[in-house]
């Protein structure tokens, strides 16, 4: 289900969302999310946080201390740099 951010938990029966799932920045657009500001709506409803921080990597945006409770990397793309593995990490 695709919400605006601006409705989420906003007079919804927050019980059915259990997750908010966030790309930023997002492909192919390169949008930023404010990762902070979602964690706060989606904590307020007992949601977690699932952050797909492939193209910003560890080195330039950690999302756990932006208080994100999951963070998924793909270290094909910039990780690796190479495209010659295929590997994900969930931290």
């Amino acid at each position: 289900m695709w919400i605006r951010l601006g409705s989420l938990f906003g007079g919804r029966d927050s019980s059915t969302t259990k997750m908010v799932f966030i790309e930023t920045p997002t492909n192919p657009m390169m949008a930023i999310t404010d990762i902070r500001g979602v964690s706060a709506l989606a904590h307020r409803g007992n949601a977690r946080v699932v952050v797909d921080n492939t193209f910003m990597t560890p080195y330039l945006q950690r999302p756990l201390e932006l208080d994100a409770d999951i963070v998924v990397h793909s270290t094909t793309k910039y990780l690796n740099g190479h495209s010659d593995s295929v590997v994900a990490l969930l931290c």
